[in-house]
Protein backbone atom coordinates (compact mmCIF):
# COMPACT_ATOMS: atom_id res chain seq x y z
CA UNK A 1 0.00 0.00 0.00
CA UNK A 2 1.24 3.46 -0.89
CA UNK A 3 2.12 5.79 2.01
CA UNK A 4 -0.19 8.80 1.74
CA UNK A 5 1.61 11.12 4.21
CA UNK A 6 4.35 13.41 2.93
CA UNK A 7 6.68 15.64 4.98
CA UNK A 8 7.52 18.58 2.70
CA UNK A 9 10.18 21.04 3.81
CA UNK A 10 10.33 24.55 2.33
CA UNK A 11 13.97 25.68 2.25
CA UNK A 12 16.07 28.53 0.89
CA UNK A 13 17.68 31.81 1.91
CA UNK A 14 15.83 34.49 3.87
CA UNK A 15 13.45 36.93 2.16
CA UNK A 16 12.81 34.80 -0.94
CA UNK A 17 9.12 34.21 -0.21
CA UNK A 18 9.06 30.75 1.39
CA UNK A 19 6.40 31.77 3.92
CA UNK A 20 4.40 33.66 1.26
CA UNK A 21 4.31 30.51 -0.90
CA UNK A 22 3.33 28.37 2.08
CA UNK A 23 0.58 30.72 3.31
CA UNK A 24 -0.80 31.15 -0.19
CA UNK A 25 -1.00 27.36 -0.48
CA UNK A 26 -2.48 26.80 2.99
CA UNK A 27 -4.91 29.71 3.32
CA UNK A 28 -5.08 31.40 -0.12
CA UNK A 29 -3.77 34.69 1.20
CA UNK A 30 -0.79 36.80 0.29
CA UNK A 31 1.19 38.35 3.13
CA UNK A 32 3.08 41.50 2.13
CA UNK A 33 4.99 42.12 5.36
CA UNK A 34 8.23 40.23 5.82
CA UNK A 35 8.57 38.65 9.25
CA UNK A 36 11.54 36.24 9.41
CA UNK A 37 10.39 32.69 10.08
CA UNK A 38 12.07 30.45 12.61
CA UNK A 39 9.82 27.50 11.93
CA UNK A 40 6.15 27.05 11.07
CA UNK A 41 4.27 23.77 10.62
CA UNK A 42 1.11 23.25 8.59
CA UNK A 43 -1.09 20.36 7.50
CA UNK A 44 -3.16 20.08 4.35
CA UNK A 45 -4.42 17.38 2.07
CA UNK A 46 -4.62 17.64 -1.70
CA UNK A 47 -5.27 15.32 -4.60
CA UNK A 48 -2.32 14.64 -6.87
CA UNK A 49 -3.10 12.62 -9.98
CA UNK A 50 -6.45 11.53 -8.47
CA UNK A 51 -4.80 10.18 -5.32
CA UNK A 52 -5.01 11.83 -1.90
CA UNK A 53 -1.82 13.20 -0.34
CA UNK A 54 -1.67 14.27 3.32
CA UNK A 55 0.98 16.95 3.63
CA UNK A 56 2.94 17.94 6.71
CA UNK A 57 4.59 21.18 5.61
CA UNK A 58 7.52 22.72 7.43
CA UNK A 59 8.44 26.30 6.54
CA UNK A 60 12.06 26.71 7.68
CA UNK A 61 14.26 29.69 8.54
CA UNK A 62 16.55 30.97 5.83
CA UNK A 63 18.87 32.92 8.12
CA UNK A 64 22.29 31.44 8.85
CA UNK A 65 21.86 31.61 12.63
CA UNK A 66 19.21 28.88 12.35
CA UNK A 67 21.26 26.45 10.25
CA UNK A 68 21.59 23.81 13.00
CA UNK A 69 17.81 23.79 13.51
CA UNK A 70 17.33 23.58 9.74
CA UNK A 71 19.60 20.54 9.41
CA UNK A 72 17.52 18.70 11.98
CA UNK A 73 14.35 19.42 9.99
CA UNK A 74 16.01 18.39 6.74
CA UNK A 75 16.64 14.92 8.20
CA UNK A 76 12.90 14.36 8.60
CA UNK A 77 11.80 15.64 5.20
CA UNK A 78 10.48 13.35 2.48
CA UNK A 79 10.65 16.06 -0.17
CA UNK A 80 11.81 19.64 -0.49
CA UNK A 81 10.79 22.85 -2.19
CA UNK A 82 14.05 24.74 -2.63
CA UNK A 83 13.21 28.43 -3.17
CA UNK A 84 15.11 31.47 -4.43
CA UNK A 85 13.85 34.85 -5.58
CA UNK A 86 14.41 36.05 -9.15
CA UNK A 87 15.28 39.54 -7.88
CA UNK A 88 18.15 38.33 -5.67
CA UNK A 89 21.34 37.00 -7.30
CA UNK A 90 22.95 36.25 -3.91
CA UNK A 91 19.98 34.09 -2.85
CA UNK A 92 20.23 32.16 -6.12
CA UNK A 93 23.92 31.52 -5.50
CA UNK A 94 23.15 30.33 -1.94
CA UNK A 95 20.81 27.64 -3.32
CA UNK A 96 23.83 25.39 -3.92
CA UNK A 97 24.71 25.58 -0.20
CA UNK A 98 21.13 24.77 0.83
CA UNK A 99 21.05 21.87 -1.62
CA UNK A 100 24.30 20.46 -0.26
CA UNK A 101 23.09 20.91 3.33
CA UNK A 102 19.93 18.92 2.56
CA UNK A 103 21.91 16.09 0.95
CA UNK A 104 24.30 15.96 3.94
CA UNK A 105 21.44 15.92 6.43
CA UNK A 106 19.75 13.07 4.57
CA UNK A 107 23.04 11.31 3.72
CA UNK A 108 21.92 11.00 0.11
CA UNK A 109 23.17 11.75 -3.39
CA UNK A 110 19.78 12.81 -4.72
CA UNK A 111 16.37 13.53 -3.24
CA UNK A 112 12.84 14.58 -4.22
CA UNK A 113 13.53 18.30 -4.62
CA UNK A 114 11.71 20.88 -6.73
CA UNK A 115 13.58 24.13 -7.46
CA UNK A 116 11.34 27.20 -7.34
CA UNK A 117 12.12 30.61 -8.84
CA UNK A 118 9.81 32.86 -6.84
CA UNK A 119 8.55 36.44 -7.31
CA UNK A 120 8.19 36.19 -11.09
CA UNK A 121 5.44 38.81 -10.82
CA UNK A 122 8.11 41.50 -10.30
CA UNK A 123 8.90 43.74 -13.28
CA UNK A 124 11.45 42.15 -15.63
CA UNK A 125 13.95 44.98 -15.01
CA UNK A 126 14.11 43.82 -11.34
CA UNK A 127 15.03 40.25 -12.28
CA UNK A 128 18.65 39.41 -11.47
CA UNK A 129 18.33 35.71 -12.32
CA UNK A 130 17.00 34.49 -15.66
CA UNK A 131 14.61 31.58 -16.13
CA UNK A 132 17.36 29.80 -18.10
CA UNK A 133 19.80 30.03 -15.18
CA UNK A 134 17.25 28.51 -12.81
CA UNK A 135 16.29 25.77 -15.26
CA UNK A 136 19.97 24.98 -15.97
CA UNK A 137 20.66 24.63 -12.22
CA UNK A 138 17.65 22.33 -11.74
CA UNK A 139 18.66 20.28 -14.79
CA UNK A 140 22.21 19.91 -13.45
CA UNK A 141 20.74 18.24 -10.34
CA UNK A 142 18.03 16.36 -12.24
CA UNK A 143 15.21 18.15 -10.41
CA UNK A 144 11.97 19.71 -11.65
CA UNK A 145 11.98 23.51 -12.00
CA UNK A 146 9.02 25.87 -11.65
CA UNK A 147 8.52 29.61 -11.66
CA UNK A 148 6.19 30.82 -8.91
CA UNK A 149 4.46 33.90 -7.60
CA UNK A 150 2.74 33.83 -4.22
CA UNK A 151 1.28 37.26 -4.98
CA UNK A 152 -0.30 36.26 -8.29
CA UNK A 153 -0.90 32.61 -7.32
CA UNK A 154 1.29 31.16 -10.07
CA UNK A 155 2.31 27.49 -9.73
CA UNK A 156 1.70 27.42 -5.97
CA UNK A 157 -0.42 24.27 -5.70
CA UNK A 158 1.41 22.82 -8.71
CA UNK A 159 4.78 23.07 -6.95
CA UNK A 160 3.52 21.05 -3.97
CA UNK A 161 1.92 18.51 -6.32
CA UNK A 162 5.20 18.17 -8.23
CA UNK A 163 7.04 17.56 -4.96
CA UNK A 164 4.54 14.81 -4.06
CA UNK A 165 5.08 13.22 -7.49
CA UNK A 166 8.85 13.27 -6.91
CA UNK A 167 8.43 11.64 -3.49
CA UNK A 168 6.13 8.97 -4.93
CA UNK A 169 8.64 8.26 -7.68
CA UNK A 170 11.45 7.85 -5.14
CA UNK A 171 9.32 5.63 -2.88
CA UNK A 172 8.38 3.41 -5.83
CA UNK A 173 12.04 3.09 -6.82
CA UNK A 174 13.03 2.19 -3.23
CA UNK A 175 10.22 -0.36 -3.01
CA UNK A 176 11.23 -1.94 -6.31
CA UNK A 177 14.90 -2.00 -5.26
CA UNK A 178 14.07 -3.67 -1.95
CA UNK A 179 11.86 -6.28 -3.54
CA UNK A 180 8.55 -4.78 -2.44
CA UNK A 181 9.49 -4.35 1.21
CA UNK A 182 9.54 -0.53 1.07
CA UNK A 183 11.90 1.35 3.34
CA UNK A 184 11.85 -1.43 5.91
CA UNK A 185 13.65 -3.75 3.49
CA UNK A 186 16.62 -1.44 3.23
CA UNK A 187 18.69 -2.65 6.17
CA UNK A 188 19.39 -6.24 7.17
CA UNK A 189 20.19 -7.56 10.62
CA UNK A 190 21.96 -10.75 11.44
CA UNK A 191 21.24 -12.05 14.93
CA UNK A 192 23.74 -14.45 16.41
Amino acid sequence: MTELRYQIVIAGPGSVGKSAITLQFISQQFIRDYDPTIEECYKKHIYVDSEVAYLDILDTAGQEEYSSLRSHHFQNGDGFLLVYSVDNRKAFEEIVDFHDEILRAKDADSLPIVLLANKIDLPKNNHEVSKKEGKDLADSYGYPFMETSAKNVINIEESFAECVRSIRKERAALEQKSGGKGKKGKGKCLLM
